[in-house]
């Protein structure tokens, strides 16, 4: 049975302050005295089956969060139809459902509660809710009192042990620190094997590709794109690259490293991967150094920029990652109408297989992007028989035993 059907599902609120009259109500979709209204979600559609989980990703505004809301109940939607089968829990705001005069404790029950739990599965769960949070020193505190990290382990906690049939989880956990990521992560793949279908908002790529099969992408409300979570990342990358490229100033939606501000005060025009001879490749043998160069053309004047590359496997997992500053490597400022060339020279021990490559061009304090390529360039490696994983470490072995000795 399928546990969502989003099926064409659309948004409006209206913009103005005043009220819409009870005829405009009844009647559909309104509009306000200006003649303005929003469309936070137009037209978007999907379906998950029982295991499924789909990564939403956007930038803010782009209706991702609506779309949690709709799905539960928090709000009507204007148009379309929605279908969840089973018992869903959300974790969309943080805090939301916790009373700030409550302890942890009662919090416990008051919020599971509001998820649909009795309170026999309340108690008989309560030890895993209270171990998996790790507030155990706090239980009995007012959780007004809570910093924001406690707030989303006992909300996620609350939320994952309700054993529910869909999970929404939205960006609350970005507050967690990463040892308690990782314990929600491997939370979330328990919940799926035993049939949870997941739906997570993130502005973390790799929390998205690290945890979903499948993603969406949002933009203005509308649906842009469709696939795997690895596809969905660089499609996202790719729509926002070319809105800064036609705007040539930051994006307004965006904010932060994570979500992919780009402001091409410094563009890449070209990657390529080149032999030692300077003759592009796309197939090598693993081990054998090649140089990756960048050509970079600057518009606007840069101070000292940064330089990254990442290479990944086509699943998005993390081979290599790197940049100058973290080299030590000092970067003289650009002047606007110059052009240069960024060659990094590689080692590529790597097993046979497919690699993608990533660049970036960052301000020193990396609060944007200049410019960001995913998949710049894909190449292949053979030729690393007799092991497996990501890297060949060239293992040397040695059998020291009275028999092999004595030859």
């Amino acid at each position: 049975m399928t546990s969502i059907q989003f099926d064409q599902v659309s948004k409006c609120y209206r913009m103005g302050r005043k009220l819409p009259s009870l005829r405009e109500t009844l009647g559909g979709p309104w509009k306000s005295k200006d003649g303005e209204v929003h469309w936070a979600v137009k037209g978007v559609s999907f379906e998950l089956q029982p295991g499924d989980a789909l990564g939403i990703i956007g930038p803010n505004g782009a209706g991702k969060t609506t779309i949690l809301k709709l799905l539960s109940k928090i709000t009507d939607p204007t148009s379309g139809r929605i279908r969840v089968n089973g018992r869903l829990s959300a974790l969309i705001e943080l805090g939301a459902g916790f009373h700030g005069e409550l302890t942890g404790r009662e919090n416990i029950y008051l919020n599971g509660a509001i998820l649909g739990m009795r309170k026999a599965e309340i108690r008989a769960r309560f030890d895993q809710i209270v171990e998996f949070a790790g507030i155990g020193h706090y239980l009995d505190t007012p959780v007004k009192r809570y910093s924001s990290g406690m707030y989303a382990r006992l909300g996620f906690a609350i939320a994952a042990h309700v054993d529910p049939e869909v999970l929404l989880v939205d960006e609350v956990l970005a507050v967690g620190d990463y040892p308690f990521q990782l314990k929600c992560h491997a939370r979330m793949d328990h919940l799926r094997k035993n049939g949870t279908s997941l739906i997570l908002v993130s502005h973390n790529m790799e929390a998205v590709r690290r945890v979903c099969d499948r993603g969406l992408v949002m933009y203005h409300g509308k649906d842009i794109f469709q696939g795997t979570a690895s596809e969905a990342v660089v499609a996202y990358s790719d729509t926002v690259r070319r809105a800064a490229r036609q705007t040539q100033k930051e994006v307004p939606e965006e904010g932060g490293l994570s979500q992919q501000v780009m402001t091409f005060d410094a563009e890449i025009e070209n990657v390529s991967l080149l032999d030692m001879e300077g003759r592009p490749v796309n197939a090598l043998q693993s081990g054998v150094p090649v140089v990756v160069a960048v050509d970079v053309l600057v518009h606007r004047d840069v101070h000292q920029p940064d330089f990254s590359l990442t290479i990944r496997t086509p699943d998005g997992r993390v081979v290599y990652d790197t940049m100058t500053s973290w080299m030590k490597i000092p970067m003289p400022d650009f002047t606007a109408g110059e052009r240069c060339r960024i060659e990094c020279r590689l080692n590529l021990p790597l097993i046979e297989g497919i690699y993608e490559l990533d660049v970036s061009i960052v301000p020193a304090d990396l609060s944007h992007f200049y410019d960001y390529i995913e998949r710049a360039v894909g190449f292949s490696v053979v030729g690393s028989a007799g092991a497996k994983g990501i890297v060949d470490l060239d293992a040397q072995v040695v059998i020291r035993h009275p028999k092999t000795e004595a030859r």
